[in-house]
């Protein structure tokens, strides 16, 4: 069904909409391209990245792009709070939102393919998502023809533990294109090891010698900013008029709200009237340092809570902190492997804008989100989000983690004075049963000379 804007007028219309596409890059592509304007001329480092510039619209190009899609739906409220769901998980083949930033870097990866005949080697460290988004973008370049096996490559690296979420797809049941396209896996016991793994394969195949390929280490925050300045976009389309409005999202770094609020900023500086919303952090205890900056900002002191056994539950609990989880199972806790990132640099841009626009963090646990998955499942059951009936089947825990976040700062009163909340939606799938890559589709590496080795050897 075509969406049909709340609200738009001919500044929007003549800066940011491009067309009626459901496509939010098709839609936006005169945003992004203001958007990418701006990262262009704050962009630095010597790293090779293609210039962030994109090909003109057709008929190829927009097909290429129609699976960045989203909804704005409407859920249950919860006490006095209205609830919405801001669903970026459109893509079947991702399920996630990671899909817009992929398609935009391969759409520039091909564009400076084109125009300067230099091959590109796209290369991301990941928990996972990261990687399958990338892996599917290059795959519908290849399948639409815009692009060659030998001008483009992909090259993923990431944890062996979260290799249950990757599915086989056209670049896994090619043997050549499995051979030039690599899903490596890193059996290591730090999964955030990658980046740094990642690094350094960059640096190695980046020195003089290495070419033709132009190696790009595609991580860079602009890059999903890019991209996910579309989200505000939308909700000024299909938000309506917002009241008091808090963006709830699970994070890592929290590239999607910054990215969001890029494209806020944007549309303030055109005049258009946009209203400023407060932020909603929400993590796991592994990796929850984002809301712990947060808390060390506004208290000057480091956030500690001590957990009693409760003997006849066989639960932690405490109730000190409204910030920590009331009850879990462990005070260290892996609830969902695709947030892995430990002291993002991402935490002091955030925590100024949780500072200067309110909101909060909370951090949740494996516990507090099953008791209350039936509660979740509830709110979602009318959504493209339907969980299924067994959690167990869940290979991706974000949009369970951001919606019992909300629930719980609800009831703790750490939305005050926010009533209208909107939930990210950046990822939600099953368990891969039959569709799980094989072992043989698979590279597992031990360093970068490694990975360097294997990918020049394909060559």
């Amino acid at each position: 069904m075509p969406l049909t804007a709340l609200k738009s007028d001919s500044k929007f219309d003549s800066e940011i909409r491009t067309t009626s596409s459901d496509s939010l890059i098709v839609r936006y592509y005169r945003g992004i391209q203001q958007v990418s304007e701006r990262l262009r001329n704050a962009a630095s480092g010597t790293t090779f990245a293609p210039a962030f510039d994109y090909p003109e619209l057709d008929d190829t190009w927009e097909e290429f792009f129609s699976v960045a899609q989203a909804s704005w739906t409407g859920l249950a409220a919860y006490g006095d709070s209205r609830l919405t769901l801001l669903d970026l998980t459109k893509n079947p083949a991702t399920r996630t939102g990671k899909t817009p930033a992929s398609l935009l870097m391969v759409a520039r990866a091909v564009h400076h393919i084109r125009r300067t005949g230099e091959p590109v080697l796209l290369f991301t460290p990941s928990s996972g998502n990261k990687a399958i988004a990338l892996r599917d973008a290059v795959g519908r370049a290849f399948r639409l023809g815009l692009v060659d096996p030998d001008e483009l490559r992909i090259v993923t690296l990431t944890p062996r533990e979260t290799l249950y979420k990757f599915r086989r797809d056209p670049l896994t049941e090619s043997d050549e294109l499995r051979r030039l396209n690599p899903l490596m896996v890193f059996d290591g016991g730090e999964p955030a090891a990658v980046k740094e793994i990642g690094r350094e394969f960059t640096r190695i195949l980046s020195l003089p010698g290495r070419r033709p390929w132009r190696v790009w280490q595609s991580l860079d925050i602009a890059n999903y900013q890019a991209a996910d300045c579309c989200r505000a976009f939308f909700e000024y389309e299909f938000g309506g008029v917002p009241g008091s409005r808090l963006h709830a999202h699970s994070v890592s770094s929290a590239y999607g709200l910054l990215g969001y609020q890029r494209g806020l900023d944007l549309l303030g500086s055109l005049g258009l009237p946009v209203r400023q919303p407060g932020f909603l952090l929400v993590q796991h205890s592994e990796t929850s340092d984002m809301v712990r900056h947060f808390l060390r900002a506004r208290t000057g002191e480091e956030p500690r809570v001590e957990y009693r056994h409760n003997s006849r539950t066989g639960l932690l609990e405490q109730d000190t902190s409204p910030h920590f989880p009331r009850t879990t199972w462990a005070v260290k806790e892996n609830l969902e492997p695709t947030f892995y990132t430990k002291e993002p640099p991402t935490a002091p841009e955030m925590t100024g804008l949780l500072k200067a626009h309110g909101g909060s963090g909370v951090i949740v646990s494996l516990q507090e989100c099953l008791a209350r998955y039936g509660e979740v499942r509830r709110y979602l059951r009318d959504t493209d989000c339907a969980l299924p009936d067994d959690p167990r089947t869940l290979g991706e825990w974000s949009l369970v983690m951001a919606l019992t976040g909300v629930l719980n700062a609800v009831d703790r009163k750490l939305v005050e004075p926010f009533d209208d909340l909107v939930i990210h939606g950046s990822g939600v799938y099953p368990r891969p049963t039959g569709e799980g890559v094989r072992a043989d589709q698979v590279q597992v590496v031990t360093d970068a000379r490694h990975m360097a080795r294997l990918v020049t050897e394909a060559h």
